[in-house]
């Protein structure tokens, strides 16, 4: 871990994992601009979660929703909550072994991110249910153990990075940060594009897609630091394939296990080889993007493809890794704030 006042460092041997630095955030002269570059596409992307009007979505929830519909839902939510409450608490933890200035500064701001979007899950649930009901959905992971059973897996990854700091646990915890912005998130985003491509629950989805917007961000922002931890620690990267490829295999099974419990052939439009195939392309291409092997069935096209084009997302098929992946056309907040009336 850095030291939080160091005088005597040298800002010349700043590194992703092992290096030394003042803690002086230079951001005029960095290593990685493109880290600097994801903040500012971060901050162009930002929105309020109480500007969206979730009034027409109560009506959906209580009225029209199947009950399998409205389970997966609360499922579904309850996973991205925890997910993001985690995140959150965690991405500091992160920050305190890096010493690139520019990488600490997109953490602050990919913590900033999480947060908010437990906000924007707060502020779907306490307008289509009563105070009660949300705060039970909240915590539905406790009750489903499917759901329990992946969370633990997840924190048993950062907590063991904590408790035990070396190389090798550090490159772990990026693996399992990608994992989580790369493919725990995306069955779920699915399923909330495919009730508004049917006209259903549209304000949810809107949240959704400014939701997966930051987690494009953030799953390439991850993927460049896995690269430059590789280029770092050519030899630790080596050696470790197996145990990536191992957790790799881990979270698809979850993903899928999880999935097919709360989708499966339950929902219209979703099936359980649609879930299959789509947490195999995803696993494959975010594999690919860290210069590994593809490793599970060779699935070569998306199989929501259509889904997110109606979403108004970035498709995921595309395999661009500059500053343009990780932008969309749309939702963009210019402002965060009308004026000073308003704040």
């Amino acid at each position: 871990m850095k030291k939080l006042f160091n005088p005597e460092a040298n800002d010349s041997l700043q590194k992703l994992y092992g290096g030394e630095t003042t803690n002086i955030l230079n951001l005029s002269n960095v290593k990685y601009q493109q880290f600097v570059d994801y903040v500012d596409v971060a901050y162009s992307n930002n929105w309020l979660p109480q500007k969206v009007d979730m009034t027409p979505d109560r009506k959906q929830y209580e009225n029209v929703l199947s009950i399998e519909e409205r389970e997966a839902f609360d499922n579904i939510i309850s996973f991205l909550i925890f997910l993001d409450s985690i995140q959150t608490n965690n991405l500091p933890n992160i920050a305190d072994y890096i010493t690139l200035p520019e990488i600490v500064y997109f953490l602050a701001r990919q913590t900033w991110d999480e947060a908010l979007h437990s906000r924007s899950y707060g502020h779907i649930l306490q307008n289509i249910m009563d105070k009660p009901t949300a705060n039970k959905i909240v915590y539905k992971w406790k009750e489903n153990p499917i759901l329990f059973k992946r969370n633990k897996v997840i924190t048993e990854w950062y907590e063991e990075s904590r408790g035990n700091h070396s190389s090798v646990n550090f490159l772990k915890v990026l693996i399992a940060n990608y994992l989580l912005e790369g493919l725990y998130f995306y069955n779920g985003f699915q399923f909330f594009h495919n009730l508004a491509s049917r006209g259903l629950m549209i304000s949810s989805d809107t949240q959704i897609r400014y939701i997966q917007r930051d987690e494009n961000v953030h799953c390439v922002a991850f993927k460049d630091m896995i690269q430059i931890f590789r280029e770092e620690n050519p030899s630790v990267f080596e050696e470790n394939k197996d145990v990536i490829y191992s957790m790799f295999e881990d979270a698809v099974e979850l993903e899928i296990e999880f999935s097919l419990d709360v989708i499966g052939d339950k929902i219209l439009g979703m099936n359980s080889k649609s879930i299959i195939d789509y947490t195999h392309y995803l696993a494959n291409k975010r594999l690919k993007d860290i210069g590994l092997e593809k490793k599970f069935e060779n699935i070569k096209s998306n199989p929501y493809a259509h889904l997110e084009k109606i979403a108004a997302v970035d498709d995921e098929s595309s395999n661009r890794s500059n500053q343009f992946e990780v932008t969309s056309i749309t939702y963009k907040s210019p402002e965060i704030l009308d004026g000073w009336d308003e704040l």
